[in-house]
């Protein structure tokens, strides 16, 4: 298990080193009224997980996974802390995502606003060799974390198809 910041939570990763991807860069490729939140350049995903970001103004929000067709994404959401940069706040997309379709692996995402392309990530998928995992269970505590000296514990949730932490000591 790895912690995963966008998230704020644990994904099942395969390894414990970073898989080198070095070789597709995650560069804004639009002006900085634009941003791709989650996944992000050489992540961890698992599970049921939200693509995310913001995009100052566009009519569409599209994202295309592998060389799948793009896919429209819902955005328009309140981003208050897009403010600052866009001028407004109605700024955020999302998109709930079953990584586990796409096998365990190296993946490429591309992210567009009204058809021009403002990022590009490699991102790794661990999956449990299903789509979709049911009547699993199972609760583990794991030591010193956030800090040395505390833990937390997690829970496998079948929804988030991941762990999800129910307590912290």
């Amino acid at each position: 298990m790895r912690w995963a910041e966008p998230h704020q939570n644990f994904v099942i990763a395969a390894s414990r080193r970073p898989v080198n991807l070095s070789s597709s860069a995650a560069v804004p490729l639009a002006a900085s009224s634009t941003y791709l939140e989650s996944p992000q350049q050489g992540s961890f995903e698992s599970g049921i997980g939200l693509i995310r970001g913001w995009v100052c103004n566009a009519n569409t929000v599209e994202v295309q996974i592998n060389d799948e067709p793009r896919r429209t994404v819902a955005y328009g959401t309140t981003r208050e802390d897009t403010m600052a940069v866009c001028g407004d706040d109605n700024n955020g997309f999302g998109y709930t995502f079953n990584w586990n379709v796409l096998g365990t692996g190296t993946h490429q995402l591309r992210a567009f606003a009204d058809g021009a392309e403002f990022a590009n990530v490699t991102f790794n998928v661990t999956t449990l060799g299903v789509d979709y995992l049911q009547g699993a269970s199972g609760e583990y505590t794991l030591p010193d974390f956030p800090q040395p000296g505390q833990s937390v514990t997690v829970r496998w949730a079948e929804p988030h198809q991941n762990f999800v932490i129910i307590n912290h000591q």
